[in-house]
C-alpha cells in the first residue's frame, strides 16, 4: 500500500490498497467502467422530467424540478470557488431537499460527506477537519435542535470552509439562494467526474474512538449498484423504493437514493420512523422494495397485523446491520407476501453478501453469498480458507470495497491482509456458499443498525470518579438485535446506577443512542494472563439470561 492523492485536486492525503494491476483486473472484467451516478441523473431528466424524482411526507419533486433546482444551486456553488473533488458535508434528514444538493454536487463534480443529523459537535468538527470540508448544508430547525447552528460551532476555525447554509429555514438559506438565478449570472462549466475519483466520503464509528473517513469512488459505488440492485433484484423503472433509514449513512444513500437513481425508480422517503405511517406510504405510492434494518421490519409486521396498513405493493424486503431473527422471513412472507432477504457487508463494502429471490428457506436463513465479481472468503489467523462450515474471519476483495481511509494511513493498512478487506467479523461459509455470521472481532455493539464503539463509552466512564473498571459489552435484544451493558467494579455500587451514569456520559458529550441500557456491578473483571478483560467471558454471562 502507498500513501496517494486517492483524488485529483484534493488537499487531503491517504492510503489506498489499490494497485495498477488491481484497477486494470477490475476494469477489463467489466467491473468497473466510466460510467457514473450523475450521467444517469441528467439520462433520465432529459428522457422523463415529469417523472416523480423523490416524495417525502410534505411534498415532492419531479426530475425536472429537481434538475432546474440543482443546476442554479450548482451555479452558486461555482461561483463560491467549490471545484471538482471539493468536499461538501451534508447534515439533513429525509427531505426532498437532499436529493436536490446532492445532484448539485455531482453537477460541479464535488464529493458527498453525509453525516447525520444527531452527530455531537466534537465529532462534526473531527470529520469537517479531516475531510477538508469546503461547504455544508444543515437544517435549520430538527426536532428541537438546529444542526445549523452546530456545524456553525463545529465549523468555526476551520479555513477549508466557505459557508454552513440553513434548510427549510434562516437568514441565507438554501430557499434564498434557489430564489435568485444564478445561471444567469454565473456559467456554469460542463463537468464530468473521473469515474476514478472520489465520489462520497462518509464516516463511521467502529473500534476507534473517531469516527473514520471512508473513501468510495463513482467506480466503486457504481458496481455496487449494478451488483446489488441491477443483477441480484432486477430492480428497474417500474419499481417504487422506499427508504426510511437515513440518506445521511451508507445505507439511505446507496440503497435508497443512489438505488431510485440508479434504476430510474420513484423513491419515497420517510423522516422520522413510525411503522404505521411507514405502511401508509407504502400504500399510496405501491412501493415494491425497502431496505432497513431488523428493527423497522419487526415494526411494520407488527403493525400490519393490527390491521394498520397492507404493505402488499411490496416484492422485496432486505435487512442487514443486525442479526435477523430467522423467523421474520416467515413473518414477511405472512405479512405482506414479500421475500425477506439478509445483505452482509459495511460502509466499506456497501454490500458483499446477499440471499437471492426465490431461494429455498435454509439459504434465506444465512447472510447470503457472494455478490458477482465479489469474493468472501472465511480465513485462520494466517490468511489461508478454512474447510467448510469451520468458523474462521470474514475477508472480501472486489470491485465494490472501498478505496481507502482518509486521514490515517494506518487504518487502511489495518483492515487489509493484502488485497483482502478484514470485515472483524467472524463466519463460517455452509455447503450450499453461505455465509453465516457468527460474531464479532472488532470491538462495536450494533443496535438497530447504528456503530457504537464500545471504547468510547468505556473511555468517558473510566473518567466517573467511583468507577474503578469497566468494559462495555453487548446483549441480545429481540428488537434492536443488541443493546449495551457497562459491567462495572466499584467501591460505591450505590453511585453507579444507570440513571447515574447516563447522566454522567451525557454530560461528557456522549450522543444519547449511545448510552448504556443496562449496568450490572461485579466485584471484579475475569481476566486474561497479559492483564486484558475477557469480554468473551462477560458475554457469555449475559446470554445465560436470555438462553
Amino acid at each position: 500500500m502507498s500513501a496517494t492523492n486517492l483524488n485529483d485536486g484534493h488537499t487531503q492525503r491517504a492510503t489506498t490498497w489499490l494497485t495498477p494491476a488491481v484497477r486494470a483486473e477490475f476494469e477489463s472484467e467489466g467491473w468497473w467502467t466510466s460510467q457514473t451516478w450523475i450521467d444517469l441523473v441528467m439520462k433520465q431528466v432529459e428522457a422523463a422530467p415529469d417523472k416523480l424524482a423523490v416524495i417525502d411526507e410534505t411534498g415532492s419533486l419531479t426530475r425536472g424540478e429537481s434538475m432546474f433546482g440543482a443546476r442554479r444551486l450548482a451555479a452558486y456553488l461555482y461561483s463560491r470557488g467549490i471545484r471538482p473533488g471539493d468536499v461538501v458535508t451534508l447534515v439533513l434528514p429525509n427531505w426532498r431537499e437532499f436529493v436536490l444538493v446532492h445532484t448539485a454536487i455531482g453537477l460541479v463534480g464535488g464529493v458527498i460527506n453525509p453525516l447525520l443529523p444527531k452527530i455531537q459537535q466534537s465529532e462534526m468538527t473531527h470529520i469537517m477537519r479531516t475531510a477538508g470540508t469546503t461547504f455544508v448544508f444543515a437544517a435549520a430547525e430538527l426536532r428541537g435542535s438546529s444542526p445549523w447552528q452546530l456545524a456553525c460551532c463545529a465549523a468555526e476555525g476551520i479555513r477549508s470552509v466557505k459557508e454552513v447554509v440553513p434548510v427549510r429555514g434562516g437568514a441565507n438559506s438554501l430557499e434564498d439562494i434557489l430564489a435568485h438565478p444564478w445561471e444567469d449570472v454565473v456559467s456554469l462549466p460542463e463537468v464530468r467526474p473521473d469515474p476514478s475519483a472520489w465520489d462520497t466520503v462518509s464516516f463511521t464509528s467502529g473500534t476507534e474512538s473517531l469516527p473514520k473517513g471512508v473513501v468510495h469512488s463513482h467506480q466503486t459505488t457504481m458496481f455496487g449498484l449494478r451488483s446489488y440492485i441491477g443483477e441480484v433484484l432486477g430492480l428497474t423503472a417500474n419499481d417504487c423504493l422506499f427508504m426510511p433509514s437515513p440518506l445521511c449513512h451508507a445505507s439511505g444513500l446507496q440503497w435508497g437514493l443512489r438505488a431510485s437513481i440508479y434504476t430510474g425508480a420513484t423513491l419515497v422517503i420517510q423522516d422520522r420512523w413510525d411503522a404505521e405511517k411507514a405502511l401508509q406510504l407504502i400504500d399510496r405510492h405501491a412501493c415494491t422494495f425497502t431496505l432497513a434494518a431488523t428493527p423497522f421490519i419487526v415494526d411494520m409486521v407488527g403493525q400490519r397485523a393490527v390491521g394498520r396498513g397492507a404493505g402488499s405493493s411490496l416484492r422485496y424486503v432486505a435487512s442487514g446491520g443486525t442479526a435477523i431473527p430467522r423467523h421474520l422471513v416467515q413473518d414477511v412472507r405472512e405479512a405482506f407476501g414479500a421475500e425477506l432477504m439478509a445483505v452482509f457487508g459495511s460502509s466499506e463494502t456497501y454490500v458483499s453478501t446477499a440471499t437471492r429471490p426465490g431461494s429455498p428457506d435454509r439459504m434465506l436463513a444465512s447472510d447470503g453469498r457472494a455478490l458477482p465479481g465479489v469474493q468472501v472468503l472465511v480465513v485462520d489467523e494466517t490468511g489461508a480458507p478454512v474447510p467448510t462450515d469451520v468458523e474462521g474471519e470474514i475477508v472480501s476483495r472486489g470491485p465494490q470495497v472501498f478505496v481507502g481511509y482518509l486521514g490515517d494511513p494506518d487504518l487502511t493498512h489495518r483492515a487489509f491482509r493484502g488485497e483482502w478487506y478484514r470485515f472483524g467479523d467472524l463466519g463460517r461459509i455452509d455447503g450450499d456458499g453461505m455465509l453465516h455470521v457468527t460474531g464479532r472481532i472488532k470491538d462495536i455493539v450494533i443496535r438497530g443498525g447504528e456503530n457504537i464503539s464500545v471504547r468510547e463509552v468505556e473511555e468517558l466512564l473510566m473518567i466517573h470518579p467511583d468507577v474503578d473498571s469497566v468494559a462495555v459489552v453487548g446483549y441480545p435484544d429481540p428488537r434492536l438485535g443488541e443493546r449495551c451493558c457497562a459491567m462495572i467494579v466499584s467501591a460505591r455500587p450505590d453511585r453507579v446506577g444507570l440513571a447515574d451514569l447516563s447522566e454522567f456520559l451525557l454530560a461528557n458529550g456522549l450522543a444519547k443512542f449511545k448510552l448504556p441500557e443496562r449496568v450490572e456491578v461485579v466485584e471484579e473483571m475475569p481476566m486474561t494472563a497479559t492483564g486484558k478483560i475477557r469480554k468473551a467471558e462477560l458475554r457469555r454471562r449475559l446470554l445465560v439470561e436470555f438462553s
